[in-house]
């Protein structure tokens, strides 16, 4: 068990590679007939993991090693995010 901020690409880049498919900022991925659109949002201290919904972005996830940013209403799961932001 690995307790670590380092994304798993770094860790396992041949094998994540496969599995996760592509380790870039913005990804897409097929879910039956539609296409779901992911983004990574570089906070100071870790990331947060949405979903585009319509126009915005809607909160799947936080990754952080600041204790803060998960008390933070703006990053907790479920929230909207301004695609502008």
């Amino acid at each position: 068990m690995l307790y670590t901020v380092v994304p798993l690409e770094r860790i396992y880049s041949y094998r994540t590679e496969s599995v996760l498919g592509t380790s870039k900022d913005t990804e897409l991925k097929n879910t039956g007939d539609t296409a779901v659109e992911y983004r990574d949002i570089n906070l100071e201290h870790g990331s947060v993991r949405a979903r585009r919904d319509g126009e915005n972005f809607v909160v799947e996830g936080i990754n952080s090693t600041d204790m803060s940013d998960y008390l933070n209403k703006e990053y907790m799961p479920g929230s909207v995010i301004k695609s502008g932001k």
